[in-house]
């Protein structure tokens, strides 16, 4: 159970250093069309083909969704990052104030 947190906690973060690389990239492509003198772009364009090499292939799909206290992956209320069980624990327990048991 807490090797797959310690996965997800790898990916997740995998896949934010991937996301700041590719908006220097972006950057650097779009300074690189601006760019007027020969010299800057070609290094430039050592600095891309450097970039493209440390992007990691990692989509946003990959991430899962995990419960906060339980480590569970399904039926996460995705607001608080709870699980829908633990949710209705420190509902009744009372530990989150404002809500009201449903009456028909």
């Amino acid at each position: 159970m807490l090797m797959k947190k310690y996965t997800d906690n790898l990916k997740r973060d995998k896949f934010l250093k991937q996301e700041f690389l590719k908006k220097i990239y972006k950057v650097l492509v779009i300074t690189l069309l601006n760019q007027k003198i020969h010299v800057k772009k070609t290094f430039l364009l050592l600095k891309l083909a450097q970039l493209q090499k440390k992007i990691s292939k990692i989509s946003k799909i990959q991430l899962k969704n995990r419960c906060i206290l339980s480590n569970r992956n399904k039926g996460i209320l995705s607001k608080y990052s709870i699980s829908r069980i633990k949710m209705l624990e420190l509902l009744r327990f009372g530990i989150v104030c404002g809500y009201k048991k449903a009456v028909w």
